[in-house]
Formats: C-alpha cells, structure tokens, sequence
C-alpha cells in the first residue's frame, strides 16, 4: 500500500483508518470485510465499521451473498471529489445555521459576570489571539514596539493587516518610535490607500526601558497581550466590559498627545 498517499487522502477527508480501507478497497476492487481488513492491516471489526461508513459516504457500494457474506466493491475514483464536494455544502450550511444561532447564543452567555482569563503558548498560540481581534465589532486600541517582534511574525503581520483591512476593522495604533516601527508601517500601509483607511499610528516619541507585552490591544470586551520573549512565548486575553473601558480611556489620553507616525 502505498502510505503517501493514504496520508495526503487522511489530510483531505478521511480518518487515518478510513483512508488506508479506502485505499485498500481502491486497490484489491472488491472484496468481502476479511480481505480487505487484512490488506488494510487493521481488525476485522474495525475494517466492517470503516467498510460501512464508505459505503454511507459512497465512496463503496455493498452486495449481500446469500444470508451473510457481504462484498464490499470500491466506487470509481471520482466519487471521491463528490464526498469532498458534499462536504463543502453541508460545511457551509453548518456555517450559516451557526450564524443564526449565535444571537440566541449570546443571549445565554453571561460575560460580565466575572473577568475571563484565556492563556495561549507558543507560536501557533500567538497567531491564534490574533486571529480573535478580526471578529472585533469596534475599533482595536494597540500598543507595541516593533522592535520586538521576530523576524517570522512579520510576513504574518502583513497578512493579518489585510484581512483586518478585507474586515473594515479599524485600528488605532500607538507604537514606540523606533526603525522596526517605520519599516513595517511603510511596507504594510503607505501608499496602499485601503490598507490606510483603517489604520492610523501615532508615536509614542519618549525615552521606554520597556514595555509589559509586544503588544497590547483593546477591542470590545477584550484586553489582549502578547508576550515574545524566549522564557515568556506566550498571550493571553483578559475579558471584562469595565477593565477594557478604562484601558481605552488611558488610550485616548495618551492618543491626544501622540504624533502622526
């Protein structure tokens, strides 16, 4: 069996399991659940499982032989696409039932009862908290210094700038003056007219030992911080109406007497 590609069609669709059945079924034909279970190389019990789910996913069709024995034939390859292709639809139906429940949902949801604290690790952490920003319903307040960002977060930077853009997010930016701060601002938002129209930076231009996060940002009911250092590598989301308005009020005060970047 060839285990490449059960694993580029385990990435695509199906279960690791049910693509080595699928696979073996693919290869011998046809086949009762003893045969093919064996060239799967998994238990019987398990290969009768997988060989039913196939066939409700017509990816394999079954024929009974006389009282007991079934035989399990594999369906054309271009079934195949059909499944990914009804996938999809139900996906996007899931998706936009999801949507009309959310009101309902929210209703229920009690979050100002007390603060909520979500922690996130590593890289993959990091970029996660930020996706969060672009579900924002108002502007983002950040406070950063570029000069602590990694190398790597940059292309990352840039590409999440244009999804918040593709949004219509707005968001006001108060960042230490420094060379890292010019470069990204100039290759991320000067000159691209859609990509400034939602985000302005103004410069913190004072002398700072530090500052507590790489960045900071307050968006709705959210205070958000990003910590880069190697023994910190880590975010965290702060969740409470009251602590993220008094943030934004400290925002506005130091916006008014921040320079145009």
């Amino acid at each position: 069996m060839d285990y490449k590609l059960v694993e580029r069609v385990d990435k695509l669709a199906l279960q690791p399991n049910e693509a080595k059945v699928y696979l073996a079924l693919l290869e011998l034909g046809q086949g009762n659940v003893r045969s093919v279970s064996k060239a799967a190389q998994i238990n019987r019990t398990t290969g009768y499982d997988i060989l039913e789910r196939l066939a409700l996913y017509g990816l394999a069709s079954r024929a009974i032989l006389g009282k007991k024995k079934i035989l399990y034939a594999a369906e054309p390859p271009s079934r195949f696409l059909q499944y990914l292709e009804n996938k999809k639809h139900q996906a996007e139906r899931n998706f936009n039932q999801a949507k009309e429940l959310l009101s309902d949902l929210q209703l229920v949801y009690k979050s100002d009862v007390k603060p909520v604290i979500r922690f996130f690790e590593g890289r993959e952490g990091i970029k996660n908290i930020y996706n969060h920003t672009l579900q924002s319903k108002g502007v983002i307040y950040s406070v950063l210094d570029l000069s602590q960002y990694l190398p790597e977060f940059d292309q990352f930077g840039k590409e999440h700038v244009k999804a918040r853009a593709e949004k219509g997010i707005k968001e006001k930016v108060l960042v230490v003056k420094n060379e890292a701060a010019k470069y990204f601002y100039e290759t991320t938002y000067k000159g691209k007219k859609k990509m400034e129209a939602v985000g302005e930076y103004r410069v913190l231009d004072s002398t700072f030992t530090g500052l507590p996060a790489a960045e900071i940002n307050i968006y709705d009911d959210i205070v958000m911080g990003v910590l880069f250092k190697p023994n910190e590598n880590a975010a965290f989301e702060i969740q409470n109406q009251s602590f993220a308005n008094s943030l934004k009020l400290l925002f506005e005060i130091a916006w008014q007497s921040a320079a145009k970047l």
